[in-house]
């Protein structure tokens, strides 16, 4: 179900009464869901926010949303809901968030050496395979076993250099390009690469 006029003019209204900018909303909505913001002045629209205490400065580089940043973009989000669901339905199969859990549970319940949690929060991993079903067309089945021989081969190296779930899936390489690692394990998995029981199980930490 599309939005219509009336309702993108609406989430306008929503935005301007508030006193942001279209961009200022933009950059609040990407913070919010922890992707990137590209194309944007980011040091004049953070200052902005700051100075109008939508965000308050927690370290370099990250911010906490404000109640009143989160309030209006639950309420701008309350017009998309549903187009979202649908579109997510669309991409990646109705039982997406089942699948999604089942391969966030691949990887183990524990912080990797790098210092981040190897399972990243399911919102971050749904985010990332929508984007990453947009440009491949592997199956659950075979996202469920690339996952898990990699998570094999990475047990035996002491999880040394493993990549978070949201990381696996894709990650945005130096040259501002996305990679996936988690492609190319799928596609040794459909070319039909000779995989030894139990790489395959998915292993629940």
């Amino acid at each position: 179900m599309a939005v219509n006029k009336i309702g993108i003019q609406v989430v306008f209204n929503h935005i301007t009464e508030a006193g942001l900018t279209p961009n200022q909303f933009y950059l609040l909505y990407c913070m919010h869901q922890s992707i990137s913001a590209p194309s944007l002045n980011l040091h004049q629209e953070l200052r902005a926010l700051q100075a109008d205490l939508w965000i308050v400065f927690k370290n370099v580089g990250l911010y906490d949303l404000q109640p009143k940043a989160l309030s209006l973009i639950s309420k701008v989000d309350s017009y998309f809901g549903v187009q979202v669901k649908k579109s997510n339905n669309t991409l990646m199969g109705e039982d997406f968030e089942a699948n999604a859990q089942k391969y966030n549970e691949i990887f183990p319940r524990m912080k990797l050496p790098s210092n981040k949690p190897a399972r990243s929060p399911l919102k971050e991993i749904v985010i990332a395979f929508r984007e990453f079903f947009k440009e491949y067309d592997y199956t659950w089945d075979e996202i469920h076993a690339g996952a898990a021989y990699y998570i094999e081969e990475e047990e035996k190296k002491g999880y040394k250099y493993t990549r978070t779930s949201r990381y696996f899936i894709r990650k945005q390489d130096s040259d501002k390009s996305w990679i996936s690692d988690l492609a190319g394990y799928c596609e040794l998995v459909r070319s039909g690469e000779d995989f030894e029981d139990p790489k395959f199980t998915a292993k629940v930490f």
